[in-house]
């Protein structure tokens, strides 16, 4: 080999690993962070997060397609519902 190939690996060498080392700092540092703000949220609990807080109680998928909006007429309902249909079985078939 060459003395200059073995410069440019020893060259390559010293990159990978100030490359390899500020990778690797960086992930220490955001995981380092990461759990301190997890401590600093289990010790001061915000308002919003209190368990005394009543949740919302999720609708179903189903439920909420059947309920329409006092706005929409169920016309206006069935056309859109059409033009959808229409839509979707022109664009699969292209």
């Amino acid at each position: 080999m060459s003395s200059q190939m073995t410069g440019q690996l020893i060259e390559a060498a010293v990159l990978l690993a100030v490359g390899m080392s500020v990778v690797f700092a960086f992930l220490v540092l955001l995981i380092g962070g990461i759990h301190a703000i997890a401590w600093f949220c289990r010790k001061y609990p915000s308002e919003e997060a209190s368990p005394s807080t009543p949740k919302k109680r999720a609708v179903s998928n189903q439920a909420a397609k059947n309920t329409l909006p006092a706005s929409v007429s169920p016309q206006v309902a069935a056309a859109i519902t059409a033009a959808v249909h229409t839509h979707r079985h022109t664009t699969l078939k292209s």
